[in-house]
């Protein structure tokens, strides 16, 4: 029967329940009410048209009134009587006294194994007794309906003893092996960190106008730059860059200094000077030859 799950179409429930020795057949759904149906409020939903509606839409069709599930507190001797559940992790063959206690979820056989395991179900999740020692019992106080719908998934989980991340991967239908995925997702966020570093730094090295590429080898010649990269000391390959040459702005050209120019009437004012001092008389005794000295004489 571990084919019957919530999924499964309700003729294949009926059948399979003509096909065992229960008497009812029981739907538990991770919230809301148990369903508890009898063979022959089965074959009614067959005949009405619903015989390819799946298992997990019966709390619905009970919601429209086209089917009134059994008070499972209303039969005598519910321990006595046979009834073939159906759940999030599969299906079994139980008492219907299962039915008036449904928070408790049905754990296989190989549950207490050495190996961490969960099982969300019913509404809740619970962890065995190893999954308890490894990362203690806040794992159960997780929403059991929030958990994402997939095979694999990774929950925070915040303690004493700091934050830890677990990573779950689906066993089979709501039954999960669990480990600690700390370490590796720390340091898959540093990758992540030092590869967003080194793509800002590539960016701008292009916006310059330079170019790089990836080597796994030294680049040859002295005048390509590179850097050589590694991880945890261990070589990743070698980056070329090529960035352009600048160009040198051409030198100023030197003037020359302005010649000073002449100041005439600088020059008068000598010459000036010289009647000045000479007289206009003097000047008029002078021989041609004679200086003013002789004439002193």
């Amino acid at each position: 029967m571990d084919n019957l799950t919530p999924e499964s179409t309700l003729l294949y429930f009926l059948r399979t329940l003509f096909g065992s020795s229960a008497e009812y057949a029981v739907y538990i759904p991770d919230s809301g009410n148990v369903i508890v149906l009898t063979k022959g409020q089965l074959v009614f939903l067959v005949e009405r048209g619903c015989a390819d509606a799946m298992i997990k839409t019966l709390p619905q069709l009970a919601s429209r009134n086209i089917i009134r599930p059994v008070d499972p507190e209303s039969i005598e001797y519910p321990e006595e009587i046979r009834a073939l559940y159906v759940e999030n992790t599969g299906s079994f063959i139980g008492t219907l006294e299962t039915a008036l206690y449904p928070d408790e979820p049905q754990y296989p056989e190989w549950w207490n194994a050495p190996v961490p395991f969960a099982i969300s179900s019913r509404g809740v999740l619970r962890i065995n007794d190893t999954a308890a020692n490894m990362f203690g019992l806040g794992l159960e106080r997780l929403n059991a309906g929030e958990l994402p719908e997939r095979d694999e998934f990774i929950v925070r989980l915040d303690g004493l003893n700091g934050t830890r991340f677990i990573a779950f991967r689906k066993l089979k239908p709501g039954i999960f092996t669990i480990d600690d995925c700390t370490e590796d997702l720390t340091d898959a966020q540093d990758i992540t960190w030092w590869a967003a570093v080194g793509q800002a730094w590539v960016k701008e090295i292009e916006a310059k106008g330079g170019k790089w590429q990836r080597l796994s080898a030294p680049p040859e010649g002295k005048s390509t730059a590179f850097r050589k990269c590694e991880w945890q000391g261990q070589l990743q390959g070698y980056l070329a860059i090529d960035m352009p040459k600048k160009k040198r702005a051409p030198s100023p050209k030197k003037q020359k200094a302005p010649e000073p120019e002449a100041q005439p009437e600088q020059e008068a004012r000598k010459s000036d000077d010289v009647i000045t001092d000479i007289g206009p008389q003097a000047m008029a005794l002078l021989a041609a030859g004679q200086t003013r000295e002789d004439l002193l004489l």
